[in-house]
């Protein structure tokens, strides 16, 4: 049993759990540091010195392909007095990176290269003050970090979650970033993690998403089992209604030439991770990248990136418009949706009642999750 456990149903946290400067500090390094953060695609990092700077939960990562090819991510904080380097958000290509206080300077594999005033050797040894390393690994061109210690990989985390031959099919590696936005929430991470592991709010919140998706696919009959006989044997569908290509505003294709292989109309290939919620989602014609990144107890950040093929050029092949437009949309209602739960929770009646068995059931996977780090006591 846990606190998200009862007599005949399931809710979810105590209201301690989204307003507590102490649990969230718990977080940090029950939670954040445990889990592996999907940052961004390889599409970004293609050619040595190329880099861009990405929040990991509460970090501020450079993600940065090194002369080898390798990808790979390194603390946004210098080694003399941590300054952070590089500005959040900021991206480019460099063949070093400097830090603006002192000066002191990095290579792209983080060996300290030089310290104004400081001879190698001789007042400090520099092979001893590089950058501090993330983990990082590269699922089908996702790149995802772990701030601490990873137990088994990405690949072996996902192994029942995505089907990796539909991700070949597709080469979801030779796709191109057409945009990205950061949403801020003014809200605790967990309850922007509760509002993305349910689709019971849907029909009320989201008419743009209900136009290609068919939400109830997610939910279950009382048997237990999914509704959308495809989910039943394939975790990593995204359910399309009928005669909908595509996931988009009105279910036509969003860019005509297709990632990888032509795929029948209604493909899709997703995986989700969770209690740090990141889901990474592929349609024939594009493809949509979500992270959640807590900042505070009070705040959090959403990462959105929108893919297209390498070679689609705008206006030709597609227009940014309709590539964003389901999700900008369905984002930007659910950062209200999350922030007036925020206020609704900040109060001292509140006290959380049953879920949906069969319309909220993920919740309690992703808070069971959630609640096995925390070792169910956050004390």
């Amino acid at each position: 049993m846990s606190i998200i456990e009862h007599a005949g149903y399931f809710s979810s946290l105590p209201r301690d759990y989204y307003t507590s400067e102490e649990i969230f500090e718990t977080e940090v390094s029950r939670v954040f540091e445990t889990q592996w953060i999907y940052v961004g695609h390889t599409c970004q990092v293609r050619n040595p010195g190329d880099y861009f700077v990405a929040r990991a939960a509460t970090e501020s990562l450079i993600v940065v392909c090194d002369h080898d090819r390798r990808v790979r991510a390194f603390f946004n904080t210098c080694r003399h007095r941590g300054s952070e380097l590089c500005t959040q958000g900021t991206s480019g290509a460099a063949k070093q990176f400097v830090c603006p206080y002192h000066r002191w300077s990095y290579g792209l594999d983080g060996r300290l290269l030089g310290a104004p005033g400081s001879r190698d050797g001789v007042d400090l040894d520099y092979a001893a003050w590089p950058l501090q390393e993330a983990a990082c690994e590269v699922f089908h061109g996702q790149i995802h970090v772990h701030l601490g210690e990873p137990q088994a990989s990405v690949a072996t985390l996902l192994g029942d979650r995505v089907r990796e031959q539909d991700l070949v099919a597709i080469a979801s590696e030779r796709v191109k970033l057409v945009q990205e936005k950061r949403y801020a929430i003014n809200a605790n991470w967990k309850l922007a993690l509760e509002n993305n592991a349910e689709c019971y709010h849907c029909a009320g919140a989201h008419p743009e998403l209900a136009v290609a998706c068919d939400y109830t696919g997610w939910f279950k009959d009382t048997d237990g089992l999914a509704r959308d006989d495809e989910r039943k044997h394939n975790p990593g569908h995204f359910p399309l209604r009928p005669g909908m290509k595509t996931f988009s505003l009105d279910g036509e294709w969003v860019c005509k030439k297709f990632l990888g292989s032509p795929q029948a109309e209604g493909f899709s290939v997703t995986y989700v991770l969770t209690p740090v919620y990141v889901a990474v989602g592929y349609f024939a014609d594009h493809a949509v990248n979500l992270a959640l990144h807590p900042v505070d107890k009070d705040h959090t950040e959403l990462l959105a990136q929108w893919f297209v093929h390498e070679e689609a050029v705008e206006g030709i092949d597609y227009e940014l418009d309709r590539v964003m437009g389901v999700f900008d949309a369905t984002n930007r209602e659910d950062v209200a949706l999350i922030e007036g739960n925020q206020r609704g929770v900040r109060s001292r009646r509140f006290i959380p009642g049953p879920n949906s068995a069969t319309r909220e059931d993920f919740l309690q996977v992703a808070l069971g999750q959630y609640l096995e780090l925390m070792d169910n006591d956050p004390a």
